[in-house]
């Protein structure tokens, strides 16, 4: 493995120019900027003017000041940002990107799928070629083209999304903002029920929203008011499209799944970035495979997770007396038993001091698709 350590200061700009396989980048407070990569993996780190460049050819560990200035061209595989404080960049990911404690952030394209999870700041993204999960964002979202689902909740300010898939969105109304979500399938929206905001709602199919409101004909859908209308809100499914205020029953019980869920994802990620830095082959170990069933596992905890709350939402007495169906973003995979050199790959890096036990245990727990 090689490892490149400099000195870099509080707030550096850090430019990474090309990786060619996976990247993680976490934030920490010491003003150093520290640099793993594969022996192999022709790695460049060159020092510029406030801060530093760095390329690869193969994939990449970086530490840096939480308060580094990032700036990023193009990365060949999944890409995961941790504890960054200022405002960064993304060009082109080619696998899935993941996102935690971070603060505002642009992409132009992800070419998985994506999860936002405690953004401090807007979040843009030209194309989102999977699904996407955003939660706890303290900002506007844009997300200009998700070609799957998408699941959005307790974002602070306006929201503009046009989803290929199904969307299963709650919005804020704070005054002046104005939200637009498209849905290419099935549309489920929540609203908070002292919302003061001007409504417009259109569907191809069944279209349920509160009883006792005033609405009149808009085109092919509705629109109606509620509260001063303070702030606006304009909805499209092409299938069925349902609007609800209030809060669920179960939000807080989700939001401490979520968190449980994210620290269990940042520890496989951890893993699962330390075999790919010694690299595919290494003690008979492919990386590829491995992350790629690790990053199962974490999917199919958060989808039984997540799958009781769409349900709810889903079920009642419709004002059209339809039931509107609507399925979580998920990920039908069939899992293959771990392979004897696998078992046998971990517990000798377990021996080696390569990983901990507890580490061990955990991918060996994905392995079998446990979550």
């Amino acid at each position: 493995m090689e490892k490149v350590t400099l000195e870099i200061g509080e707030s550096p700009l850090v430019k990474i120019t090309a990786i060619g396989g996976d990247l993680r980048v976490s934030g920490r407070d010491e003003p150093i900027l520290e640099v793993q990569a594969p022996d192999k993996g022709k790695l460049q780190v060159d020092e510029i003017e406030d801060g530093a460049e760095i390329c690869a050819n193969s994939g990449c560990i970086i530490y840096l000041p939480k308060d580094a200035r990032l700036e990023v061209g193009d990365i060949g595989g999944d890409c995961r940002v941790t504890d960054l404080r200022n405002e960064f960049m993304i060009r082109t990911i080619g696998g899935d990107l993941s996102l935690r404690r971070v603060g505002a952030a642009i992409f132009e394209t992800i070419g998985g799928d994506f999860q936002g999870r405690q953004i401090d700041g807007n979040l843009t993204v030209d194309r989102i070629g999977g699904d996407a999960v955003v939660q706890k964002v303290n900002g506007d979202v844009h997300l200009r083209g998700v070609g799957g689902d998408l699941m959005l909740n307790d974002a602070a300010g306006q929201v503009n999304a046009f989803v290929g898939g199904d969307a299963f969105i709650t919005l804020a109304t704070p005054e002046g903002s104005h939200s637009k979500v498209q849905a290419g399938s099935d549309l489920s929206c929540r609203i908070h029920p002292d919302s003061s905001v001007n409504l417009s709602l259109s569907a191809g199919g069944d279209l349920d929203y509160p009883s006792g409101v005033e609405s009149r004909q808009q085109g092919e859908g509705v629109a109606f008011q509620l509260g001063d209308g303070d702030a606006d809100i304009e909805l499209s499914a092409g299938g069925d499209l349902c609007l609800q205020t209030g809060l669920r029953q179960d939000d807080s019980e989700e939001d401490w799944v979520g968190e449980i869920l994210t620290e269990v994802d940042a520890k496989l990620a951890e893993v699962e970035a330390r075999f790919n830095v010694m690299g595919t082959g290494m003690y008979g170990f492919d990386a590829d495979r491995i992350g790629e069933r690790v990053r199962r596992a974490v999917r199919r905890a958060e989808r039984k997770a997540s799958g009781k709350a769409k349900r709810k939402a889903a079920k009642g007495k419709r004002k059209t007396g339809s039931s509107f169906s609507w399925t979580a973003p998920g990920f039908d995979e069939t899992v293959e038993p771990a392979t004897d050199e696998e078992r046998l790959t971990i517990l000798r890096m377990v021996e080696e001091g390569k990983v901990s036990v507890s580490e061990a245990e955990d991918l060996l727990k994905a392995l079998e698709g446990e979550s």
